[in-house]
């Protein structure tokens, strides 16, 4: 029978892998554009307060400098268009340490760095609320019903009958998003349109709400993104730079490139909060789970709100008649959090899986063993048989493979000659979610040859979507896979998924 896949599966080299490591991929800020400007944002010193007053006269009269936007005289924008973290020049308040106030538009790069650092401000300054460990005990209930206390059978109340106990608290501290490339933008205007060479996981969710946010339809934006030197979901949703670009463009008349330092990341587009978790499990003595609860406590923004789910796994991990997952969260003058690799759920089954092993660990019990006889046969949270399920195969083939029988019960007993061997075992769980594509494919006939031409606004994370498009457009029209081109990542071709949340590559 003939193979139907001859390149879905196959080993082949990236087909956009010579244009990266010759240098000759265009990522955002590669885009050439005559009379090209640079802006330069600065920043808040201060966490909470409001700007009485800036001194600009010293920064617009330095040499190159085109203009100095402030609040005092930037554009009205729709803070409500889609764009994450506020900080788009629309007020004198200030929520958080190193939020936007301004930037200096110039001739150089150069130029609109010196010129930032000569703006005087003075602020009327408040107490900041920056202090987690005294605002964690004053959480609150989060604002989104999504996360209101999950209760099954007595909830918490369960452990109280366990023969075998475990109340652990675990802690994740604050990532930072430090993408090999930083966020960065090109903005261009022709006429009353706007092209914003911009690296973005979701091409058409960045046109959507950089069109809203500049009072504009999504038809007057153009999102270019072919390239994207990593993101890990900080660019899944776009933050106030994408914006400024445009606004600064729009004011001077002029391209202008915007490109945040690797400093000024840290408080430009979000983070992964701090989470305290707090694991409690109750068992009878051979292993058999009765109650769980997992009771996150976190931060957000004075403003807004985001709260990555650590409690996801728990929900459906194991079979367990009575179970708790809640949330608490503090306000505080920090930048929103955001969606950052696996969000709740890597962070969430380390403290989860962690109590598990301390669980084994007072039983006497091997860790598989005890996720093993745990496991349920439906999902837990509702009731309904699983879509897809392969923990019981994983973890049987996973100890095969590993050569779980040799480990020892004991942790430091495991020896190859001075070195000591650890054997450890974790469960977790991802969604398998879709969201609509579309795509054209245009094919060309010279004599017996056909070319294939694939275009959609899909984004190319570092992942291979070049290549994996390729690939499926080969077998699905039965042609080799060198005669395929993909063009991608640009908001005028077919919408498409984009690369977040596994839904795209």
């Amino acid at each position: 029978m003939e193979e139907k896949n001859k390149a879905i599966g196959k080993a082949y080299s990236r087909i956009d892998g010579i244009l990266k490591i010759t240098g000759k991929a265009a990522y955002a800020t590669d885009y050439p554009a005559k009379n090209m400007a640079y802006a330069v944002l600065f920043k808040s010193t201060i966490a909470a307060g409001s700007i009485v007053s800036m001194d600009i006269d010293e920064a617009k009269n330095a040499a190159g400098v085109l203009a100095v936007i402030t609040h005092l005289n930037a554009p009205k924008l729709n803070v409500k268009g889609g764009l994450r973290g506020g900080a788009l020049l629309q007020g004198p308040e200030i929520n958080f340490y190193g939020q936007h106030i301004g930037m200096v538009v110039a001739e150089t790069f150069e130029q609109a760095t010196h010129a930032a650092r000569l703006v005087k401000v003075t602020y009327n300054q408040s107490e900041g609320k920056i202090d987690f460990e005294k605002l964690a005990p004053a959480a609150v209930l989060p604002k989104s019903k999504e996360l209101a206390d999950a209760i099954r059978g007595i909830g918490k109340a369960g452990i109280a009958t366990a023969e075998v106990k475990v109340e652990e608290t675990y802690e994740t501290p604050i990532y930072h998003h430090q993408p090999m490339e930083p966020h960065s933008t090109v903005a261009v205007w022709e006429g009353d349109q706007v092209i914003l060479y911009n690296g973005s996981q979701v091409i058409n969710g960045a046109q959507t709400a950089a069109a809203a946010t500049l009072n504009l339809s999504p038809s007057q934006v153009r999102i270019v993104s072919p390239y994207i030197g990593g993101g890990f979901g900080s660019k899944g949703g776009q933050w106030a730079n994408l914006v400024l670009t445009a606004v600064a463009a729009k004011a001077v008349g002029r391209p202008v490139k915007l490109a945040l330092t690797r400093q000024q990341m840290f408080n430009s587009v979000g983070l992964r909060q701090r989470n305290q978790q707090k694991v409690s499990l109750g068992a009878t003595r051979d292993g058999k789970l009765i109650s769980l609860s997992h009771e996150t406590t976190t931060h957000t923004a004075i403003d807004d709100e985001y709260i990555e789910p650590c409690g996801d796994c728990s929900k459906i991990m194991y079979a367990v008649p009575n179970s708790l997952i809640s949330y608490r969260v503090a306000p505080m003058n920090v930048i929103l959090p955001t969606y950052t690799r696996g969000p709740g759920k890597s962070t969430g089954s380390f403290a989860l899986e962690s109590a598990m092993d301390e669980l084994a660990h007072k039983l006497g019990m091997d860790p598989i063993a005890l996720r093993l006889k745990n496991e349920p046969d439906k999902d837990p949270s509702n009731g309904k048989p699983w879509s897809s399920r392969k923990v019981v195969e994983c973890l049987t083939e996973g100890a095969k493979a590993f050569g779980w029988d040799k480990r020892k019960l004991q942790p430091g007993q495991n020896k190859i000659g001075n070195d000591l061997i650890g054997y450890g075992v974790a469960c977790g769980t991802y969604p398998a979610r879709q969201r609509d594509s579309s795509a054209i494919i245009k094919l060309k006939r010279s004599g017996k040859v056909v070319t294939a031409t694939v275009e959609i606004a899909a984004s190319d994370l570092g992942t291979g979507t070049h290549t994996i498009l390729a690939q499926t457009a080969a077998d699905g029209l039965g042609i080799p896979m060198e005669q395929i081109a993909v063009k991608l990542g640009d908001s005028d071709l077919p919408p498409a998924a984009g690369s977040v949340g596994s839904v795209g590559a």
